[in-house]
């Protein structure tokens, strides 16, 4: 309630409330108002109006005469291409599907349907039914197949059979008996002949050269070359090896032991503590004398 005793717009207060309806008014609770209800009893705000682009001297002198041109030329065009279109549809419609559609079905219908399928039957029926085909299979029964078999009959029996019976009689029969009379017993003699030669030869060599070879390698070559062997081992081998291991050898040692004590000790001593002081000393001369660069 107001000052003047009437009831307040709920709107407005919350309105005037900053949309706050959770604060409690006069000491008691109010129910909050959804901000739906609130934008459907109030509306959208409203909008500040926008200045119109393009407003100024330039932009007016610019529109008129485009407008202007627009409606002289454009449009008329435009007009006149709606009317081409619209006369292009009219005359299509009336001209296509209204006349030239219906006269082609038509003529088809009258031309294949009626006219050209029945005659094409009728002359099929008539020109291959009726007399090519009963024609054709009456030449070929009684004309070319009696030809073609006695065709085949005479190539048969003036042809094939003569060159059968020459091969036959004149290149394989005589061939045949020239293999199995001639040909086929020689081979066999001279196989014969061959294998006997050679069990001749290998009989004559194993006894002449094999056996006297192996007699010799057996009875002489090994007792001999086994006396050597025992011989080189015991008087050269071991003699040799005894000779190493107890004479040479402690010598070589001994030799190489008196060398690096009495030879070369002494010689890295005398180069350790005596030349290579004296070239020190040498070079340092020469460096002080300006003899020798760093």
């Amino acid at each position: 309630m107001n000052a003047n005793g009437d009831r307040e717009d709920p709107s407005q207060s919350t309105a005037m409330t900053g949309g706050d309806s959770s604060r409690p008014s006069g000491g008691s609770l109010q129910r909050p108002v959804p901000a739906w209800q609130v934008y459907a009893e109030q509306g959208p705000a409203p909008q500040p109006e926008r200045p119109e682009s393009g407003d100024g001297c330039l932009y007016s002198v610019v529109r008129w005469p485009a407008r202007i041109i627009a409606v002289v030329v454009v449009v008329p065009l435009r007009l006149l291409w709606e009317l081409v279109k619209a006369i292009g549809r009219g005359v299509r419609l009336l001209l296509w599907d209204w006349f030239l559609r219906p006269v082609l079905i038509g003529l088809k219908i009258a031309l294949w349907d009626w006219f050209l399928r029945p005659i094409g039957k009728g002359l099929k029926i008539l020109v291959w039914d009726w007399f090519l085909y009963p024609v054709g299979l009456f030449v070929w029964r009684w004309v070319l197949l009696p030809i073609g078999r006695a065709i085949a009959w005479a190539w048969v029996r003036l042809v094939m059979v003569p060159i059968v019976f020459l091969v036959r009689y004149v290149l394989l029969v005589p061939l045949s008996a020239l293999w199995r009379w001639v040909l086929a017993p020689v081979g066999r003699a001279v196989v014969q002949a061959l294998r006997f030669a050679w069990d001749v030869s290998t009989t004559v060599f194993t006894f002449l050269v094999v056996r006297p070879l192996s007699w010799l390698w057996r009875a002489v070559l090994v007792p001999i070359g086994r006396g050597i062997a025992f011989v080189w081992r015991h008087v050269v081998v071991v003699p040799a090896v005894w000779a190493w291991n107890h004479v040479f050898a402690p010598i070589g040692r001994a030799i190489r032991a008196v060398w690096r004590f009495a030879v070369v000790a002494p010689m890295r001593w005398v180069g350790r503590n005596v030349f290579r002081p004296i070239g020190t000393a040498g070079r340092e001369v020469l460096r002080a004398f300006g003899l020798k660069k760093r």
